[in-house]
């Protein structure tokens, strides 16, 4: 899948292969720099070697994590 149709496919919240989180989904950060944080998920950057996201913070800031970095905030 292209870079252009994985942002789509999210974008409209569709179930792409390997991905565990949708669009707007709101998630904590459980690794990484960023851990404890909390934010909105924007768009899916890339599946290999794992699902790497684009993630709104609530400061407003967008950091990019790995699918490994992050759970559904009420989890």
């Amino acid at each position: 899948m292209g870079t252009v149709d994985l942002g789509k496919s999210f974008l409209n919240r569709e179930p792409i292969a390997g991905v565990m989180y949708f669009h707007n989904d709101y998630v904590r950060v459980i690794g990484g720099d960023h851990e404890g944080s909390f934010g909105s998920l924007v768009t899916v950057l890339s599946l290999e070697p794992q699902p790497r996201f684009v993630l709104e913070l609530e400061s407003g800031c967008d950091i990019e994590v790995d699918q490994s970095e992050i759970e559904l905030a009420d989890a």
